[in-house]
């Protein structure tokens, strides 16, 4: 009983040492890392790989690092998984659906040797164009992306399809990964140098991934400061690696950031004009790009939405109490002027008095005493369905500013202003250029190839999404609070040949799964779990479960029920015949049975399947997927309608099959899971048709039902939902 009370007095006195501490004014942080030796901070190396002796089958470099780190920690590889196991590993990996039978058996029996048919395989996958569905869908996780903007009313965002299409097609593309972050942050002051009209339109649609930061609460501009801080947390965890938002209102406590490097990076979008599809207390649109540069588009839509918002201000306001006396003034203004015009008067007086009323707020309801309430709902109506312009969801040049520093990270309590600039930390480069908000000189700096941060951090993530764990296991945060590196040479070595490679990430995915390391079963002898639980050495390829788009698309492509063509525009209501609020949310599901990553996305609402089966949180930057098992789950896949169509329909294309019972549960299995079943799995089988056919109440359809029952206990299975 007493060392409890010992630890408990401990305590409270290191709390009042603390207090006191700070009472005198001294610093009791932790002191943040020195830049000059933190490993995240230092110029990315370009290490030889070592020479390992006895160590068999290690031909890649990424082989001999990592073959070096497991001799020196006593471990040894299992052996290589079967062709079976690795065309299903490598064509989830890569496009997130499963070999058909007949790509399974073409695998199996290419007459090259293992490495060589394992690469014709790769390139294969990576020419797909669902490849792009896949590692777009990886991205568009960090970018937090969503078809509505989160705010109270959860208003949704028409042209949202544009970005992610145009990301989809850049990772098809290869485009090069600097590239890619250039037009993502500067692609509309990119695109006065474009090409073609076509080119143009593309960069300022990539735009959308500033433009996708949430947007919050009632109003359009009294939460900016949140939604500039989404786009800085977005971009520094996703894309640097760092915490940025730890230092809006005090200096880091752990990594050499600043408040004033916090800032310095604000100014950029505190410059910057943010589009808007409405807010409760206006609801018009505001902002949206014109899709193509220049300065008279944008002036043109500048109008075109100024209108707009002035009409809608009528609209909202025509019954408010405090405008009723103008509006009975200059009514019975209007009768007095028409009957004095009857009588022959004078009316310069009455039209001083109407001027005047008319002039009311600044003349913001002129068009409302002129013309009247049914005319300002015809013309908004009119100009909605008459855009001047094709619009993009994308991010515009706005005032240029340095930002002043927000005391405690409070917007109405100001500090000094602090000049646009990376971190001091790392250069401290400025992003000031007169005349612009700084964000092309900000993208040139990410993507620069003497950033110490950025490609360490891509090619981090990409070998975590295909071994289960970064070579640095804390993904967003490569500051001291993060894991260092388990493998940093190797990690280095890896982002010097991406940026040599052009930035290429086909190359990158090519480079990581041409490696013996990934080509390794997935057994786990207890003698080297004992020593290395976590496979930090990459001793095994881990079994994972798959993602929840993955398993969605997987059940309607087995089920033969898929939509591979390319997602388009959802069928919203236009925004000029329907309003949100917080009392009356979006809240919307539009049915297909194209891939997940053309679902729509709500950031207010999660799917039903997607967020049952941890799918990214759209109002964050996603930069891991966690994994959960809960009883939620299986409820679903007991219940719902989904599985049981899918379920119906895979059990119709196996009673279409020629052959036997056994040979029908073949092509069930193949099907499914890519290998043949056993002797006692089909036993198994066919126990479970003759029990349900026996238990049936209903006898219409007794068979076709039994079958579903099969499949959808093969649908809903631990090994259709993991891959190895």
């Amino acid at each position: 009983m007493r060392a409890p009370l010992r630890l408990t007095r401990f305590l409270a006195i290191a709390v009042l040492l603390g207090i006191a501490a700070s009472l005198r004014g001294e610093d009791v942080r932790p002191a943040a890392p020195d830049a000059a030796t933190h490993w995240s901070f230092q110029p990315i190396s370009d290490p030889s790989p070592p020479e390992v002796p006895n160590a068999a089958g290690s031909h890649s470099e990424i082989d001999r690092f990592l073959a070096a780190a497991r001799q020196a920690n006593n471990l040894r590889p299992v052996g290589l998984a079967k062709r079976g196991t690795l065309i299903r590993r490598a064509a989830f990996d890569l496009i997130g659906l499963p070999p058909t039978p007949a790509e399974i058996d073409a695998f199996e029996n290419h007459p090259a040797d293992d490495e060589t048919a394992f690469a014709s395989l790769i390139d294969r996958l990576l020419a797909s164009p669902h490849y792009g569905e896949r590692w777009g869908r990886h991205w568009l996780d960090l970018a937090r992306y969503a078809d509505t903007q989160g705010d109270v009313g959860d208003f949704p965002i028409p042209y949202a399809w544009r970005y992610r299409n145009w990301v989809i097609d850049a990772f098809n593309r290869d485009m090069p990964y600097d590239e890619f972050l250039r037009r993502q942050i500067a692609g509309d002051l990119l695109a006065e140098n474009e090409s073609s009209p076509e080119a143009a339109a593309e960069s300022i649609v990539a735009t959308g991934y500033l433009a996708m930061a949430r947007r919050f609460g009632n109003t359009k501009d009294k939460d900016m400061h949140l939604t500039i801080e989404d786009t800085l947390d977005a971009l520094g965890r996703g894309v640097l690696g760092l915490t940025l938002r730890c230092a809006r209102c005090h200096d880091h406590k752990f990594d050499p950031l600043s408040t004033a490097d916090y800032y310095g990076f604000y100014g950029v979008f505190e410059s910057v004009r943010y589009p808007w599809m409405g807010a409760s207390d206006a609801k018009s649109p505001s902002d949206l790009s014109p899709g193509m540069p220049g300065p008279e588009p944008r002036r043109k839509v500048d109008e075109y939405f100024r209108l707009i918002t002035r009409y809608e201000y009528q609209m909202n306001n025509h019954f408010r109490p405090w405008l009723k006396p103008t509006l009975d003034a200059y009514r019975d203004v209007m009768k007095r002027m028409a009957a004095a015009k009857r009588a022959g008067g004078d009316l310069t007086a009455l039209e001083k008095e109407r001027e005047k009323h008319l002039k009311f707020r600044g003349g913001r309801f002129r068009e409302l005493m002129l013309r009247g309430l049914e005319w300002i709902k015809k013309e908004k109506r009119r100009l909605g369905e008459n855009p001047p312009y094709e619009f993009a969801f994308a991010v515009s040049e706005g005032e240029p500013r340095d930002s002043r520093i927000q005391i405690k990270g409070d917007p109405n309590d100001l500090g000094d202003a602090t000049p646009r600039r990376a971190p001091a930390a790392l250069g401290g480069d400025s992003f000031a250029n007169s005349g612009f908000s700084g964000r092309l000189e900000l993208a040139q700096w990410i993507a620069g190839a003497d950033n110490p941060l950025t490609a360490r951090v891509l090619v981090n993530r990409v070998w975590a999404l295909h071994f289960g764990r970064g070579l640095a296991s804390t993904l967003d945060n490569f500051g001291a609070q993060g894991a260092a590196p388990d493998h940093p040479e190797l990690l280095d070595w890896l982002a010097t040949r991406f940026i040599q490679d052009g930035w290429s990430m086909k190359q990158l995915h090519r480079r990581i799964m041409l490696s013996r390391a990934y080509r390794l079963a997935a057994e786990r002898p207890e003698s080297n779990l004992a020593l290395d639980p976590g496979n930090k050495w990459v001793w095994h390829h881990p079994r994972r479960r798959l993602e929840a788009e993955a398993i969605r698309d997987a059940m309607l492509f087995v089920a033969d029920r898929l939509d591979t063509r390319p997602g388009g525009a959802h069928p919203f209501r236009p925004w000029h015949s329907r309003r949100y609020s917080l009392n009356a949310p979006f809240n919307e599901r539009f049915p297909t049975l194209k891939r997940s990553v053309y679902l729509m996305t709500q950031r207010l609402f999660k799917h039903p399947f997607l967020g049952l089966f941890d799918g990214p949180d759209a109002a964050n930057a996603t930069v891991e997927r966690k994994t959960t098992s809960n009883p939620a789950q299986a409820l679903y896949l007991m219940n719902s309608e989904f599985v049981r169509t899918q379920s119906l329909v895979f059990a119709d294309r196996a009673l279409e099959q020629d052959g036997s019972p056994d040979d029908r549960l073949q092509w069930i299995w193949r099907r499914a899971y890519g290998r043949d079943a056993s002797e006692e799995e089909r036993g198994f089988a066919k126990a479970h048709i003759e029990a349900h056919q026996a238990k049936a109440v209903k006898r219409d359809h007794l068979e076709r039902e039994a079958w579903a029952s099969l499949c959808r206990a093969v649908l809903t299975s631990n090994e259709f939902f993991h891959v190895e």
